[in-house]
């Protein structure tokens, strides 16, 4: 609960007149539900990337399909109808693509808020920070997910070695599992 609503908090101050929030990984859509409420009248939109597969890091693919053989539909179903179920349509934009591949076909100039919630191998967590983090203007915000996880270390690690100490970030924090820094 803390963490939903850090990321309302989070979007909900966005000061641009067109919030742009970028999600990698998103599930079953409850941290795109809460990231979209935030933004809904501010003209937003929030890019949720997902496979809808199932697919991810080693630690949490058994759990990931264990869940979704009890949902009688596909991931990207279960997505769509949580996201039509709050009326939140017009402002997620769904990207059924894994993060690489979306990065390349993305047009935007820029994401004030970016949640990394995706693979959390090192390898990819660190691969969806190199390609998403030069899109995040001065003040904008990165979030990593499951930073203080103890079945995965790809998130602590990425926060450890290119967050934590790193000039170009500021006011880093933990909330729950969550790992956010503002850019500087």
């Amino acid at each position: 609960m803390i963490e939903a609503i850090e990321l309302f908090d989070l979007s909900n101050s966005i000061e641009s007149s067109r919030p742009i929030i970028c999600e990698i990984g998103s599930w079953k859509g409850k941290s795109s539900y809460v990231l979209a409420s935030a933004i809904k009248d501010k003209r937003g939109v929030v890019y949720s990337i997902d496979p809808f597969n199932g697919d991810g890091d080693v630690a949490s693919k058994d759990t990931y399909h264990r869940e979704i053989e009890k949902l009688g539909v596909t991931l990207l179903e279960n997505f769509k109808n949580t996201i039509d179920t709050y009326g939140l349509r017009k402002i997620v934009s769904i990207i059924p693509l894994i993060s690489k591949d979306a990065r390349s076909n993305f047009k935007e100039q820029r994401i004030d808020l970016l949640f990394i919630d995706g693979n959390h191998e090192y390898e990819s967590v660190k691969m969806d920070y190199d390609l998403w983090t030069p899109l995040i203007p001065t003040g904008g915000c990165i979030v990593l997910h499951d930073v203080k996880a103890v079945h995965v270390y790809g998130p602590k690690r990425v926060y450890e070695e290119l967050i934590l100490n790193n000039p170009i970030w500021k006011d880093q924090r933990i909330v729950g599992e969550m790992g956010i820094a503002t850019k500087a």
